[in-house]
């Protein structure tokens, strides 16, 4: 019954209250059903009811939509909501607030779990207050967490905990966690579309807008967390862009410990004091103020043009709520993951989109290659399946398009790579052909290296160099290119971009390091140029990359070479260390030259990042993060992390 909150300024009561709940999703195959299910069996206060729990499935690639459909055959109270396309968390919320009716909304984050009791402390601190308010739950770690850095993550959630005890005690502060939320309806508005921080969002706003700000302690939600260092600056550079943001929009910050220090600094201080008398209080804050510190830088970074998106965000990498093992445990030593028709299907439908933003197809033989396990096993049988399954894909000759995609002939795009393979091969055995002493491998990658180069496309090379060789490889390289280019007519092909170059160090360990289907598909079919022994040493140094595509593996790691590093001569080290600065500084100012040029011609896609550091160089791109977004949720392994700062291209263009 409506009317459970009472007006501002009339008598409190407490009433009936009537429950809408939202849940919002992308990719969350494996934690939607225990997320959904937390609520609905929470054991309610007398006169507490839930009278309908929103599930808005945004743009999955996945089974979430299966799972949340599931959900809704089993619990009538479920509502399903399918958006084709994800446009951020915060359109997501709006959906669930444009549809939920109660006097109060909880929110719960789709890979969390309210946890017994939760709901129902939620609300009996939300009686007696006067609207608009929210109040929030205390997020904890689960127990055993993987990682070994799981016990300083342990301590920051304590701080959170103790941080809000004394910001919230008084009904007023600006913050709150939005792992579990519940607000009242309808006096507090959705957030914004392109909105971060959701819960720093509606912290700001009520404190704006003479609202309450409350804290239920013995309100707790089960939540993931990071497993590794990069997982924790990725997700933290995020809060701080999306707090700067909420600054901007409302023109007042959310509360912050730092914040906190300047405005309340007795009450702080004793706070940390509190903390830093725990068991290695000392050791768990110094790693969190170092972490901290490069994560306002990156997100510092992150506001620069072109402004990073971290509205349409990537969960950390997590595992399914009944698997505790380590990371890669199964997957890091070789071994398969059993595999279904439908995890083929989900493959063919991906790659099939990914082809289709190119305005082409798969030829059947490359489909069947890069299926997983368990997938047919021939390219007959693959075509004989296809065609029982056209709502998967229509079959043009050898190739599978997309259902809805526009067959076009493929001569053009044949005889382009042809031409472009042949250009490639001029290039490093004439101007390029300096560095067979300082680089380990070099291929091509992209669309050239798929045998499906558009008009206008580049030329996109990999190459790894000897260890301190990088930056003299590169503007060696650069300079080769362009005297090439000036004197000899015949390198005036198709514009050459070295737009992964790592050294052998850095090779190692990011194709070592566990991945996604994205990754592991370029990998796999870089066309290499020199270094073949290396490259598949390369190759058989990531194992996981067997559990996502176990055909295309097997055919490229056979006799693999050694990937141990080699450093380069002495002098060459030196000039490296100098040309460092300098040519990265350029990369960059160029860069960001080229990004204006598009803006103005509204030329979004062209857009791009670069990254430099000691030991690599990437350019990541808009249509880097289109592609990212139709290939994630289709890996095998699920546990995806990212890969360095800002998110690194891997062989990708």
């Amino acid at each position: 019954m409506s009317g459970a909150w009472p007006e501002r300024g009339s008598p409190t009561f407490p009433g009936s209250v009537d429950l809408a709940a939202g849940v919002v999703a992308h990719n969350e195959e494996h934690h939607l059903r225990s997320a959904v299910q937390s609520l609905v069996g929470q054991e309610l206060p007398e006169g507490v009811r839930w009278k309908e729990i929103w599930v808005v499935a945004s743009g999955c690639t996945d089974r979430t939509v299966e799972v949340a459909r599931s959900l809704a055959d089993e619990e009538p109270r479920v509502r399903v909501v399918v958006e084709a396309e994800r446009t951020g968390k915060a359109r997501a919320l709006r959906e669930v607030f444009r549809r939920a009716s109660g006097d109060a909304l909880v929110l719960l984050n789709s890979d969390a779990r309210a946890e017994p009791g939760a709901v129902g402390r939620l609300v009996g601190t939300a009686v007696g207050k006067r609207p608009p308010f929210a109040i929030m739950a205390r997020p904890v770690v689960p127990s055993p967490t993987p990682g070994r850095w799981a016990p300083t993550f342990e301590w920051m959630w304590d701080l959170h905990h103790e941080f809000h005890v004394d910001l919230l005690a008084r009904g007023n502060g600006a913050h709150l966690s939005d792992e579990l939320l519940l607000v009242s309806l309808p006096s507090v508005p959705p957030v914004p579309d392109g909105i971060i921080n959701d819960g720093s969002y509606f912290a700001v706003w009520l404190s704006q807008h003479a609202g309450g700000l409350w804290y239920a302690p013995d309100a707790r939600v089960s939540i993931q967390v990071p497993s590794n260092v990069r997982d924790h600056l990725r997700q933290r550079r995020r809060i701080h862009v999306g707090n700067a943001q909420v600054s901007s929009v409302l023109g007042a910050a959310p509360a912050t410990i730092p914040r906190r220090l300047v405005e309340e600094p007795a009450e702080t201080v004793r706070l940390l004091r509190r903390m830093l008398a725990r068991e290695d209080g000392f050791e768990h804050f110094a790693r969190l103020a170092t972490w901290e510190l490069v994560a306002h830088l990156l997100a510092a970074w992150d506001r620069l043009p072109p402004r990073k998106d971290h509205v349409r965000w990537e969960r950390i990498r997590s595992f399914p709520p009944e698997t505790t093992s380590a990371p890669g445990a199964s997957a890091a030593n070789g071994s398969e993951r059993p595999s279904t028709a439908t995890d083929a299907e989900r493959r063919i439908a991906v790659l099939l989109r990914v082809a289709g933003q190119f305005g082409t197809g798969v030829p059947l033989g490359h489909l069947q290659e890069l299926l997983p396990a368990g997938g047919p096993e021939t390219v007959g049988t693959l075509g004989r399946w296809l065609e029982e399954h056209p709502s998967l894909a229509r079959l043009a000759g050898a190739r599978a398009f997309a259902p809805t995609a526009t067959v076009t002939p493929n001569g053009d795009r044949a005889r382009r790579a042809h031409q472009f393979r042949q250009f490639a091969d001029s290039l490093w055995n004439g101007p390029l052909s300096f560095g067979r002493e300082l680089v380990r491998c070099a291929g091509i990658t992209g669309s050239v290296a798929f045998g499906e180069p558009g008009p206008g496309d580049d030329l996109d090379l990999f190459v790894v160099t000897r260890s301190g060789a990088l930056w003299w490889f590169l503007a060696r390289a650069y300079l080769a290119m362009f005297v090439a280019r000036r004197r000899d007519p015949p390198y005036r092909g198709p514009t050459p971009c070295l737009n992964y170059v790592l050294e052998d160090r850095a090779a190692a360990l990011e194709f070592a390091r566990r991945s996604d289907l994205m990754f592991a598909r370029e990998a796999l079919s870089v066309q290499v140029l020199h270094g073949d022994e290396y490259y598949r040493g390369l190759i058989a140094s990531g194992p996981w990359m067997r559990a996502e595509i176990p055909r295309l593996y097997d055919s490229r790691s056979q006799a693999p070479g050694t990937i141990s590093s080699e450093p380069a001569p002495r002098s060459v080290r030196l000039l490296n260390l100098v040309i460092y600065p300098i040519l990265a500084t350029y990369l960059h100012l160029a860069g960001l030259v080229r990004n204006a040029g598009a803006r103005r011609l509204s030329d979004q896609q062209g857009s791009f990042r670069t990254e430099t550091t000691f030991r690599r160089l990437t350019f990541h791109s808009r249509r880097f993060e289109t592609l990212r977004g139709l290939y994630h949720g289709s890996s095998s392994a699920r546990a995806v992390p990212e890969r360095g700062a800002g998110s690194s291209r891997g062989p990708a263009t």
